[in-house]
Parts: structure tokens; sequence; C-alpha cells
């Protein structure tokens, strides 16, 4: 029954309400949200009780609502005035007005805190002025008063009719305004794909309780008395439910259906949120199983390497005497520790083949990692020049450090052939719009054109494959496109080669 479904709706999004205000698992345009979603309930309450105390639907309620006649009896002599019910009618469609603008704005843009307060009085004033006008007894008040002294009952009628036009173009524009920013908070929203979702259920949700609103309550506010000053009479008007009376039977379940989504998406997007203001780890995602080929090689490396430090050991004892090859011997076990310590880390995490997305600081990560490498990049010249903000993305540290760094690493093979004082490295970081992109240039030998479209492309490689199995750029493609971004490598044959990684901006704030 429709009406049953309404009421546990009703009872079931005021408890997640309230267990969100408990638990502050909100933000201020969730709150707005919770509260269009609450002021629609009893909006839609306030009709179906007010037309089963009307007798012009005595017999049609059950058509609109699916209302037994027992139960329209019961409402019928509920202990509430119809005078009351218009009124919280006229309050709570408001209110819903009101609300669904709120959340919207506060979903698209962040306001300061002085003109969040004018803003909000701004948007309030239209709707207090309607609530006021639409009051029966200050009608009756300003009826008694001004008629017929002052105007004709005909022309007091006209210009409450002309009123009602104008607030219904407001009402509207209301509507309109709401859809149209949370429209604009999709496409401006960071383009990470857990957020984007969730604002794209918020926004679906939305636009269904605004249309379905629309459609039973498009008349609201509105006065729905007549009254005669002679005869000190009151007469109540039928609301006008327009269109095919199975209809209303399923709004209510497409309402609470919408509703919930809504709720389940706010909750999402707030965990989200919330998350990223406390830098907490948000999101897990597996990774390709390309990527367990890795763990394959690095098996296998570590045995090697394992061998080559022990022949380091050997030589080492052989050359005592030779300080110079004993230290030069001591750095190759040192890079060999490290790479091992390394293999082990990717052994290790592959096993779980998940990443872990966090708020991530991209220039920190970058400068972090250029210092690791400084042993590496100590015969090129680096040119990077670190942002003046701070540019957050949703990584995971780990992994996305790893494919810079086989980025680099190629750059710096790549350079192996120009003489010392040429070889020149570029790291670049440009902002675009909601995207970061990340340039990596070296101006090394370059890849043949016929080899650019093929090199992330597992066991791919233009190189001997004794000493390259082709498996770097492919993970560096994996990693890449687990995190929401994009890789792509523009290159010419003897002049060098430049790899662009673009990832979802999530925020930026100055150093």
């Amino acid at each position: 029954m429709a009406s049953m479904f309404i009421f546990l709706v009703f009872i079931l999004f005021v408890a997640v309400s309230t267990f969100f205000l408990i638990q502050k698992k909100y933000t201020k345009a969730t709150l707005f949200m919770l509260l269009m979603g609450f002021s629609y309930l009893i909006v839609v309450s306030c009709i179906i009780i007010y037309m089963s105390k009307d007798g012009y639907y005595y017999y049609s309620l059950k058509d609109f609502f699916g209302i037994n006649q027992s139960l329209q009896n019961q409402l019928m002599f509920l202990p509430v005035s119809r005078i009351t019910l218009i009124r919280l009618m006229n309050l709570f469609t408001v209110v819903f007005l009101y609300a669904g603008l709120c959340s919207a704005i506060f979903f698209a843009f962040q306001v300061q805190f002085k003109r969040r307060l004018f803003l909000l009085a701004a948007l309030a004033v239209p709707c207090i002025i309607q609530v006021i006008l639409y009051d029966p007894s200050f009608y009756t008040y300003l009826y008694f008063n001004l008629y017929p002294d002052y105007v004709s009952s005909q022309s007091f009628i006209s210009a409450y009719e002309a009123l009602h036009s104008i607030t219904f173009v407001l009402n509207t524009l209301y509507i309109v305004a709401g859809s149209v920013l949370l429209i604009y908070a999709l496409y401006d929203a960071p383009k990470v794909r857990q957020i984007r979702s969730n604002i794209f259920m918020i926004l679906i949700s939305y636009i269904s309780v605004q249309v379905t609103y629309y459609y039973i309550n498009y008349w609201a506010p509105d006065i729905l008395i007549n009254v005669s000053k002679a005869a000190r009479f009151i007469r109540f008007k039928p609301i006008s439910l327009v269109g095919n009376p199975s209809i209303y039977i399923l709004l209510p379940y497409i309402v609470g259906f919408c509703l919930l989504v809504s709720l389940y998406s706010i909750y999402k997007y707030t965990r989200i949120q919330n998350s990223i203001k406390n830098q907490e780890s948000v999101i897990s995602k597996n990774i390709d199983s390309a990527l367990l080929t890795s763990r394959v090689f690095s098996h296998y490396m570590k045995n090697e390497l394992l061998a080559i430090m022990a022949q380091t050991e050997f030589l080492e004892s052989m050359c005592e005497k030779s300080p110079e090859v004993v230290e030069e011997i001591r750095v190759i076990e040192q890079r060999c520790r490290k790479v091992y310590d390394r293999l082990d880390a990717v052994h290790q995490k592959t096993l779980k083949s998940k990443i872990e997305l966090e708020p991530v600081v991209l220039n920190e990560l970058l400068d972090k990692l250029l210092r690791e490498m400084q042993l590496e990049l100590k015969h090129t010249q680096t040119k990077y020049t670190p942002p003046n903000r701070q540019l957050v993305i949703m990584a995971d540290p780990y992994y996305f450090s790893q494919a810079i760094e086989n980025l680099i690493s190629n750059a710096v093979d790549a350079l192996e052939f120009v003489p010392e004082k040429s070889r020149l490295l570029t790291i670049e970081i440009i902002v675009k719009n909601k995207w970061v992109e990340l340039v990596i240039t070296d101006n090394g030998a370059g890849i043949a054109e016929e080899d650019v479209k093929h090199i992330f492309q597992p066991f791919y490689s233009s190189k001997p494959t004794a000493t390259n199995w082709g498996m770097g750029l492919s993970i560096c493609l994996t990693i890449i496109s687990t995190h929401g971004g994009k890789i792509n490598a523009e290159s010419k044959l003897g002049e060098g080669s430049s790899f662009h990684i673009i990832m979802p901006l999530l925020s930026t704030a100055n150093n």
C-alpha cells in the first residue's frame, strides 16, 4: 500500500538522518539535502490528510494514493484542522524549495562565512514572505480589512492570482537553479571516479525528487480557501491534482527509492569528504592482473641480486690493498641492497593486488622521489621547478612513486649515449582545470615512430630482451589507469621523448 510505504520511508528517513546528526556524518550540503527530503515527506503526508478530510475526494482518494476506506476515515478524524494542514503544506513547501537550492549551492561552491550568511538570508526572504502571504489567517485578515472599502472582492482575488503567478515562476526558478548547480558540481568535481559517481547518484536522486515534487505540488504554496465577509464564512478548496490517478500511486515508491538512494550517496560522499579532510586512506581498488607478472620477475631478480652481492663480498676480500676498488664495490653492494629492498616491497605489495588511494601532495611525493634517486641522477642535469602551491591527488604513494621512478629511470637510460654535459631531464607539473599533468622529458635517443604506439604493451620493447623484458611501461600504464589517470608518450628518433601523466586534481593549497 502506497500510504504505508510513505510511512515506512518517513520513519527510515528520520532514523537515518538522526544517525547522521549523532555521528556527525554530514556537511552543510548534506544537512540541507536531508532537510529537503524531510520537508517533501511532510508535504506529501499533509496532502494525503487534507484530501482525506475533503469530501470532494472521499470516493477517489484510493485511486490516487491507494488508501482504503478504513484508513481514510481514520485520517479524516485526526485532530488536525485543515487550516493547520494548509499552513504546514505552505511552510514545508518553501522549506523544500529553500533547502533544495541551498544544498545545491553548497555542493557546487565553497562559500565564505560572511557571504554564506548573506546568501542564506537573501534566499530565505522570498520564502518567508510566501509563508506569510499564503497563511489563511493573514489572507482572511487582509480581506476583511480591505473589502469593500479599498478593493472589490474580484480585485482582491485577482491580486492574489497575480501574486500566485509570480511565486509560481520564482519557485520554479529555485528548482531549476538547484538542478543546474548540481550539474555544475558534477562537472566541476575532482575527476576521481568514486567522488563523481556519488555526486552523479545525488544529482539523479535530486532531480527525480524535484520532478515528482513539481508534478504533485507545482501549485503550492497557495491559499486553498474562499472567504465571505458578509457571512463570516470560510470555504476550503480541493487540491488540484493533475494527470492520471494511477501515476500518484507509483510516485511514493519512486520518491522513496530516490530518497534512499540519495541518503546512501550522501553517506558515501560525506565519508569521502571527511576522509580527505583527515588525510585518511579512503579507496581500495583491485589492480590489473598484468601487475601480478611483476611478482615473478621480482622473485627472480631478488635471487640474482643476492648472487651479485655474494660475488662482491668475494671481490672485496680480494682487493683489500686497493681502497678505491673496495669503495666502488661497496657502492655496488649498496645499490644492489636498495634494489633488493625495493623488489621485496614490490613482491609483498603485489601479493594483495590492491592499491590504497589516499590524498597525496604530488609535489611533496616528487621531491621525496628525486632525493631518493640522487645517485642515479648524479650524471644528469635535472630541470625541475616545484609549483608554488600544494597539488593534492588521490594516489597510492608507493605504486604512484613506482610508476614515476620507472619513467625517470627510462629517461636516464635513454641518455646513456648523450655526452654527460648535454644530458637533460626536464620535469614539469602543469595544472589544467581539474587535472594535473606531470611531464617527464629527456633529450635522449628517442623512440621510432612505429614503436611509440606499442611501448605500453606488455613484453614489448625496442631494446634487446636480454637487458629489458618490456614490462616497465606496461606496469606504469596499469598503475596510472587504476588511479583514474592517463598516460601517453611523444617521441622522435634522435630528439628525445616526453611522457605525460594526467591525474585528477583533488584540491590545491598555497605553500
